[in-house]
C-alpha cells in the first residue's frame, strides 16, 4: 500500500507546484503601460514568444517570456492572429491574450487588402459599423500630424487626398473607435513603412517625392497579380517615364471610371480624366490604390531591363508577356488570346 501513498503524494505535490507556478506567473506578469492605450503590431507568422518580446519592447509588460509562458499555461500559445491592436489602459494579461487569440474583448477587426482604393476601404469599414461618409470625411478633410501628409500636393484633381496612404493590413480596434482614429492608425502604419533605413536614400537617388513613389507603387499594385513580377512591371513603368512615353496603364482607366470592368473598350480609353494615362503624359495626379509592402518595395527597386510593354496572359496564372518593341508587343497580344 505504501507505493499507492507515494504515488498520491507525488501527484499532490506536482499539482501544488503547478498551481503555485501558475499563480507565480500571474503575479509576476505585471503590466507596464499606464493610463494610455498602446498600439501593438503582431506580424504574420509571429510566435507567442515573438509576441511577448513585442509587448516587452512596447513597454506593455516587463517580461515577454512570462507572457509566452502564461499563454502556454492558458492553452492559447498557438493561433494568435496577426494585425494591429490597440491595448486599452489597465488591461490584464488575460485581456491582452484574449484580444490576440480570439477577440474576446469588445474589438472591431477589419482587414484592408493590398490594392484596395479608398472607396473600397470605406465600403469595408462600413460593414464593421463605421459610417462611410464620416470615414471619407476623415480621409479628405481631417488633419494628421505626419510630415508625409503635409507634403501631399493640394491638387483638386485628386479623387481622395489620402489615397495610397491607408496601409493595407488587419486592424483590431475598440468598437467605439471613431473614423479619424481608424484613419490615423492606417497612416501610422504607413509611417512605420516609411521609417525603414533605406527608403529616404533610395527616394533621393531616384529623385522621387514620397507621393510620386506611392503613386507608382499603386499602379504596380493594381497591374500586377504575381508578386515576383512586380519589380519587372516597375521597370516597364520607369522605362516609359524615362523615355517620355505615355504610361497607357489600364488600371488608371479603371480608377478614372470609378468601377472595375473585366474588359476595357476603346471608348473607355478616351475618358476625359486626369487619371487616364492613355491621354495624359507622366503620372496621374495621385495614387490609384493603397499599395502593400511588395509593391512599395518594387517601386524603389525596379528590375533593370529594356521592356516597354506587357500584356496579361490568358492562362489563369495572372502573369504577363513582356516586350521590348511595339511589334513584339502586338505578337504577345495575339499570343495572349490563345487560351491553353
Amino acid at each position: 500500500m505504501k507505493w499507492i501513498w507515494s504515488i498520491l503524494l507525488t501527484l499532490v505535490i506536482t499539482a501544488a507546484l503547478a498551481v503555485s507556478g501558475y499563480w507565480y506567473v500571474q503575479q509576476s506578469l505585471q503590466l507596464s503601460s499606464g493610463g494610455e492605450s498602446v498600439e501593438v503590431e503582431v506580424p504574420q507568422g509571429a510566435s507567442v514568444l515573438d509576441v511577448g518580446q513585442i509587448l516587452e519592447r512596447e513597454n506593455v509588460i516587463e517580461h515577454g517570456w512570462l507572457f509566452a509562458l502564461y499563454a502556454w499555461l492558458e492553452g492559447k500559445s498557438k493561433g494568435l492572429k496577426a494585425g494591429v491592436y490597440e491595448i486599452p489602459p489597465h488591461s490584464t494579461a488575460q485581456d491582452i491574450l484574449g484580444i490576440f487569440a480570439d477577440g474576446s474583448q469588445n474589438v472591431m477587426s477589419v482587414t484592408i487588402p493590398e490594392g484596395f482604393t479608398v472607396d473600397q476601404v470605406a465600403d469595408r469599414v462600413a460593414k464593421r459599423g463605421v459610417e462611410r461618409e464620416a470615414f471619407l470625411k476623415a480621409v479628405n478633410e481631417a488633419e494628421y500630424a505626419y510630415d508625409f501628409v503635409q507634403q501631399i500636393p493640394a491638387d483638386p484633381k485628386r479623387t481622395h487626398r489620402l489615397e495610397g496612404y491607408l496601409y493595407p493590413i488587419t486592424y483590431n480596434l475598440p468598437r467605439d473607435a471613431d473614423p479619424h482614429e481608424l484613419v490615423d492608425k492606417m497612416l501610422r502604419q504607413f509611417q512605420r513603412e516609411l521609417e525603414h533605413d533605406d527608403i529616404k536614400q533610395k527616394l533621393d537617388q531616384k529623385g522621387l517625392t514620397v507621393d510620386e513613389w506611392v503613386t507608382i507603387a499603386s499602379i504596380i499594385e493594381r497591374e500586377g497579380q504575381v508578386k515576383e513580377e512586380l519589380p519587372r512591371i516597375a521597370g516597364v513603368i520607369y522605362n516609359r517615364l524615362d523615355d517620355g512615353m505615355k504610361l497607357q496603364v489600364d488600371a488608371t482607366v479603371q480608377y478614372a471610371l470609378g468601377k472595375q470592368k473585366e474588359r476595357l473598350f476603346y471608348k473607355d480609353l478616351e475618358i476625359d480624366s486626369p487619371y487616364n494615362t492613355y491621354r495624359i503624359e507622366g503620372l496621374p495626379p495621385g495614387p490609384i490604390a493603397n499599395p502593400g509592402k511588395a509593391a512599395l518595395r518594387a517601386a524603389l527597386e525596379p528590375e533593370e531591363h529594356d521592356y516597354f510593354f506587357y500584356v496579361t496572359r490568358k492562362d489563369g496564372t495572372g502573369k504577363h508577356y513582356f516586350a521590348r518593341t511595339e511589334k513584339e508587343h502586338e505578337q504577345n497580344i495575339e499570343k495572349s488570346k490563345q487560351r491553353p
